[in-house]
């Protein structure tokens, strides 16, 4: 990813009304907003496409399923409690079952998915340590685009973080308590390179 350089003394940070005002550069990049300033999304692989995708697909249909008011959407921003005025960053997945509403932030997010590679790393989990400070987030799933495992970090009754994940590897099934869902891993990574690694059928 890369990031606009300021002068702070020279141009304001960025509020987050402004920047979903802010039409972008023209290029048509993704952008999240951090520290007020707005940086560009690596354009994603087309498998990182696909398990975003697949996730998506399984929360709704759970939630139809089983008549929740919950719902599952790509890159909703997200203002995280910490310098809320000037951050706005984007999960792969965010879960919200607070009523729609007209607001164009992720209200009340529950449960945030991020897809994790070589190349964004730091980025990642710059987000995750953002966002884990909101206390209606009670899971946080980091899930690799490059091999077969996920990782989902979830609150103790106390309401603090675990200092480890629990790992999910090939064969596996993802228990997401926040949402009642127990997610096949193979469903996770279907019709991509690692469909078969993950125990699915191959693409």
């Amino acid at each position: 990813m890369t990031a606009a350089r300021r002068q702070d003394a020279q141009v304001p940070a960025m509020t987050v009304e402004a920047f979903l005002d802010w039409p972008g550069d023209g290029t048509g990049r993704k952008f999240e907003l951090v520290d007020g300033v707005p940086r560009a999304m690596a354009p994603a692989s087309m498998d990182h496409g696909v398990i975003r995708g697949n996730v998506v697909t399984a929360f709704n249909n759970h939630f139809r399923g089983a008549d929740m008011r919950c719902r599952a959407a790509t890159e909703g921003p997200v203002v995280p409690p910490f310098k809320s005025r000037i951050n706005a960053w984007a999960p792969d997945v965010v879960v919200t079952c607070t009523p729609p509403s007209t607001s164009r932030v992720a209200d009340e997010p529950l449960l945030i998915v991020k897809l994790l590679s070589p190349s964004n790393e730091d980025e990642t989990w710059a987000c995750i340590r953002a966002l884990a400070g909101l206390r209606s987030l009670q899971e946080i799933v980091a899930v690799w685009s490059t091999r077969v495992e996920a990782e989902v970090y979830r609150r103790t009754p106390a309401g603090d973080w675990p200092t480890e994940p629990e790992t999910i590897g090939p064969g596996g099934i993802v228990h997401l308590a926040s949402i009642g869902l127990h997610l096949p891993i193979a469903e996770v990574y279907r019709m991509t390179l690692l469909a078969e690694a993950a125990g699915g059928a191959p693409p």
